[in-house]
């Protein structure tokens, strides 16, 4: 099993991928927070603890100083983005907009990558500011080919992502169905002629 069927090796599924239509920019509001919130710019020399504690807090990987390193170096000038609970200083969402080419796929890849929003500040569009202003930044620098990747049960994100903008890729076999089944929980149309496709 592989790509081609849209199971790895092990047969669990690929991550979903989703495309952002070229050129076009996320809306403006899409980056307004509530009060007492804040979108700045990550640190490398200042914010990695907290990055750590979130990414942790929302089961997103286990960040060693290497995988750090690696997935840093891949941010585009300015590409870090956090948000910030003012009264408390706590990084309470994160994501980053990334170089990062997929041989065969997206060749000339850029990814908005690592979304993370801490699950006490939901409801506050977090996640849809941090996904907007990474997707804005790659559009400004250029980049042709903006995608994400994500799982099935990430549905609060899948609906951010669709509300944005981003268009299921239906880049494997068995991608309709699988986005049929995440459209219909979500209450979102199923369109995938307007959908792209591998290729």
């Amino acid at each position: 099993m592989g790509a081609e069927d849209g199971l790895t090796e092990g047969g669990a599924p690929e991550q979903l991928r989703m495309l952002w239509p070229a050129g076009e920019a996320p809306a403006a509001e899409a980056t307004q927070l509530p009060d007492g919130y804040a979108l700045r710019q990550g640190r490398a020399d200042q914010d990695v603890p907290a990055f750590r504690e979130l990414m942790t807090r929302v089961e997103l990987g286990t960040w060693d100083d290497d995988k750090l390193t690696e997935v840093l170096e891949s941010v585009v000038p300015d590409g870090w983005h956090l948000v910030v609970h003012e009264p408390t200083g706590m990084v309470v969402a994160t994501g980053m907009s990334q170089r990062r080419p997929v041989p065969d796929l997206y060749p000339n890849g850029h990814e908005v990558g690592w979304i993370a929003a801490h699950p006490d500040h939901s409801g506050r569009g977090l996640g849809r500011a941090v996904t907007a202003a990474a997707t804005a930044r790659l559009v400004e620098l250029g980049a042709k080919c903006v995608y994400l990747q994500t799982d099935d049960f990430r549905l609060p994100a899948l609906h951010t992502y669709l509300r944005l903008g981003f268009r299921p890729h239906l880049w494997a076999a068995g991608m309709v169905e699988r986005w049929r089944e995440i459209c219909e929980r979500l209450g979102e149309p199923l369109q995938p002629a307007e959908w792209p496709v591998e290729g």
